[in-house]
């Protein structure tokens, strides 16, 4: 069977009527009966009901109709997406990111795709890192931006880039850059952290904390990294953080640069090694446009 003769099947699944789907498919009317002829004859299954006045579908027909639909669909959606593979810069990617990503390259590398790439569209998924896996595994997401992630074996990474962490207070804390030593200073603090979720974020963070002797006093937890400022802003307690994530919040919260901290958070961009090929010309697109950005990629 041809996808031709399956079209002309669903042209006449929508008229009833030989004569009719024969103008619209642009043949003669008895090649067309001959292709469903033969289309029932390759299949062995009846798909009309010939003995009335008027055409109708069997039962096995109606369900034939049903598939190819979905069949047709879909080779129309890998033709399409196998151009954009080929193109590279047209077509629709859809990337998973952390909030600190957003405060940091989403912004830029989306401004310059458009610039450069019009014809590539992008969707963004914001969420944790667990959020982005789950995403990028169902492939509901192509790539991911994550930080400090435990990347799982059938996911390729690269580093895209490395920064200090901060420590980050109520304005009115009596902490200050002059007077902090170390976390140890945090001892006995109310800690305002995001979950733990398995995929290395909050994992490292707690790493680093623990290295000082002590495990925080966590007193809230949430994944929204504006409701964690929020609540520090706000006394509750306080927190650890990248340095891009406080781009574009003007809260009263006061900051000190852990540069002396061995560890710093790693953001990475990964996506499925199972669709390498697939994804290959996109990646080089995204990497071309960090680069341009300055971006150092290792």
């Amino acid at each position: 069977m041809t996808t031709e003769q399956l079209k002309n099947f669903l042209i006449l699944c929508e008229t009833m009527n030989f004569r009719k789907a024969a103008e619209k498919t642009y043949i003669a009317q008895p090649a067309l009966s001959r292709q469903i002829q033969n289309l029932e004859e390759e299949i062995g299954a009846k798909l009309f009901d010939r003995s009335k006045r008027q055409i109708v579908l069997t039962e096995s027909g109606d369900y034939f109709k049903r598939e190819i639909s979905k069949v047709l669909e879909q080779i129309t959606q890998i033709a399409q997406r196998t151009n954009e593979i080929d193109k590279g810069d047209a077509g629709t990617i859809t990337i998973g990111h952390a909030s600190s990503a957003m405060h940091s390259i989403i912004p830029s590398l989306l401004q310059n795709l458009n610039q450069g790439n019009p014809n590539l569209k992008v969707s963004l998924l914001e969420g944790s890192n667990q959020f982005i896996f789950d995403r990028l595994e169902s492939n509901e997401a192509d790539f991911g931006f994550v930080p400090n992630a435990l990347v799982p074996s059938n996911f390729d990474a690269v580093e895209i880039y490395r920064e200090n962490y901060f420590l980050i207070l109520p304005q009115e804390h009596h902490l200050d850059e002059n007077s902090f030593r170390d976390l140890g200073d945090c001892r006995n603090e109310d800690w305002i952290l995001h979950p733990q979720e398995g995929y290395g974020y909050m994992e490292r963070i707690l790493q680093i904390i623990n290295g000082f002797g002590y495990l925080p006093n966590i007193v809230h937890r949430s994944p929204n990294t504006s409701s964690v400022l929020r609540m520090v802003s706000a006394g509750l307690g306080i927190t650890m953080m990248g340095k891009s994530t406080l781009k574009g919040f003007d809260l009263n919260l006061k900051t000190i640069e852990l540069k002396d901290l061995d560890h710093k958070l790693d953001m990475k961009l990964v996506f499925k090694k199972s669709r390498d090929l697939e994804l290959n010309n996109y990646f080089s697109v995204i990497i071309e446009n960090l680069e341009y950005l300055g971006t150092k990629i290792p």
